[in-house]
């Protein structure tokens, strides 16, 4: 069950940040929420995405916050594409470089290395091995799901860092939650494709009766256990984007348009 916390830097800032104690207490690691930040509405006022329309000023100053709680050296991103490319990321890369490539996740054994996957109704997925020391922070939003992102992570895990899936800590963040997440015809055949039993695992959901509906976490929680990962090692979020009657999180689908972005970010300590 995840939990809020609040996180502090070392210039003595402090953030709240939803945490899961599934991941190993080597690795810090969060889902930002709205709170904390520098940014004036529509963007209040953690806005960690660059490209919506929000000043650079503060969207700077709401990733040095960040920084400042998560440890790391640098905190490194990815072009977003919705897709399963994940890149091996080093101390020595370029964040600017990385911000380029375009793929959907990032995997290290290095400490202090940060990585971070930014999102606004997509699941912001963190996956950590205790014993290897080996993390991951990985963009799922449909498309990716039904082209096997979980899957691929474990891959990557195991071809990159000698990662068994029984080793793997998997937590996924707040998103559009399945009460929200009404779907067209197309997507729905997507899922029933990618997963033939979807309808009687609780993937594809009716809740009004009228609509069908994706859970997005179900998938891929189901993905990671058919791919090795026990049940046990994943920690599901219960938030919906969306819905959440306290407005912490951003959601592209509530606001008709982009009003900033929150991130799951993970850093290996030790």
């Amino acid at each position: 069950m995840m939990e809020t916390r609040i996180a502090r830097g070392a210039d003595g800032g402090e953030l709240p940040l939803l945490v899961s104690p599934i991941i190993p207490a080597r690795f810090r690691h969060g889902f930002t929420t709205r709170a904390g930040g520098a940014s004036r509405p529509p963007f209040d006022s953690l806005n960690l995405g660059w490209r919506w329309g929000d000043g650079a000023e503060a969207v700077a100053e709401n990733h040095r916050r960040l920084l400042a709680v998560s440890g790391a050296t640098a905190v490194l991103r990815v072009s977003q594409v919705h897709g399963t490319r994940i890149l091996r990321a080093r101390g020595t890369d370029a964040p600017g470089l990385v911000a380029a490539e375009a793929a959907d996740g990032l995997a290290t054994d290095e400490p202090g290395v940060g990585l971070s996957v930014h999102v606004a109704d997509c699941t912001p997925i963190l996956v950590a091995c205790g014993r290897t020391g080996a993390c991951a922070a990985l963009h799922a939003g449909w498309r990716g799901t039904v082209l096997g992102m979980a899957v691929e992570a474990v891959q990557t895990m195991r071809a990159h860092f000698g990662c068994q899936p029984s080793d793997l800590r998997v937590a996924l963040g707040p998103c559009i939650g399945a009460c929200c997440f009404a779907v067209g015809p197309e997507v729905v055949a997507a899922f029933a494709s990618a997963m033939p039993a979807a309808r009687d695992n609780g993937v594809i959901v009716s809740p009004t009766g009228t609509q069908e509906h994706i859970d997005l976490r179900r998938f891929q929680r189901l993905q990671f256990e058919a791919a090795g990962v026990p049940p046990e090692n994943i920690d599901v979020s219960a938030d919906c984007t969306f819905c959440d009657p306290r407005g912490r999180f951003f959601s592209y689908r509530r606001a008709g348009r982009a009003t900033g972005q929150s991130v799951g970010f993970v850093v290996r300590a030790f």
